[in-house]
């Protein structure tokens, strides 16, 4: 009896154990983000379009998007993981005219045939960035821009282009910049970046504006200006 009763007692443990590790939860957030992204055409207009983004640590299936105005849109699942859908805004996708402000619906459908729906909306746009200059001294390279109306955060990024093997590489990337820390410039010093090695190539510094959605990370709306120079060795 007493040997039954040990033996009783150790497979309800081991069930207890096993019972724990099966029902650790799986987390099957989705996070989703529309957002109106515009920038300067060729001509020098500002052209615009909305992005839609899902993301999830659970494998997705499928995710599509719908807009009170819009059509039915499948996103892309851009590494093949499951992992992370995107819209992919074609040329013919931007355009002068201002989105009307419009409320999306995502839905979700997870590897495991189970499904998720959210909501998200966008309202807001922004001019992007001109006026952009980008002027070198013997130590630094300031970059100045006209503000942009209504932003409540900058960021910056140099790009290198190697003039024969025509290869992009991203050489600096500012932190997000509040309006009163950079309303109108941004000194690069060439010793954060190692720059002097790039003078040689053409440089292109993007400047990218942001709204970001009340009470989160995610975006109402982004811009993005550029300027390309070469400054010599």
């Amino acid at each position: 009896m007493k040997n039954s009763l040990k033996i009783f007692t150790v497979v309800a443990v081991l069930r207890a154990i096993l019972s724990s590790c099966t029902k650790t939860e799986v987390d099957k957030t989705v996070y989703i983000d529309s957002y109106v992204h515009s920038f300067m055409n060729k001509a020098g207009i500002p052209v615009y379009s909305v992005v839609h983004s899902a993301y999830s640590f659970t494998k997705l299936n499928s995710v599509t998007v719908t807009g009170t105005a819009t059509a039915v849109k499948p996103l892309t699942d851009m590494a093949g993981d499951g992992f992370s859908f995107y819209s992919q805004p074609d040329s013919a996708s931007y355009m002068p005219a201002i989105p009307a402000a419009e409320s999306f619906t995502y839905n979700v459908i997870y590897n495991d045939g189970t499904t998720a729906v959210k909501i998200d909306a966008v309202s807001k746009s922004l001019v992007p960035a001109q006026q952009v200059i980008a002027t070198k001294n013997s130590t630094d390279i300031t970059l100045t821009w006209k503000p942009v109306a209504n932003v409540e955060a900058y960021k910056v990024r140099v790009f290198s282009t190697d003039l024969t093997s025509n290869v992009k590489t991203l050489v600096y990337e500012s932190g997000f910049l509040v309006p009163k820390d950079a309303t109108t410039d941004l000194s690069i010093p060439f010793s954060l970046i190692s720059i002097s090695s790039y003078l040689s190539t053409n440089l292109t510094f993007e400047v990218s504006s942001f709204i970001f959605e009340q009470g989160k990370d995610t975006y109402e709306a982004v811009s993005v200006a550029n300027i390309t120079k070469y400054f010599g060795s």
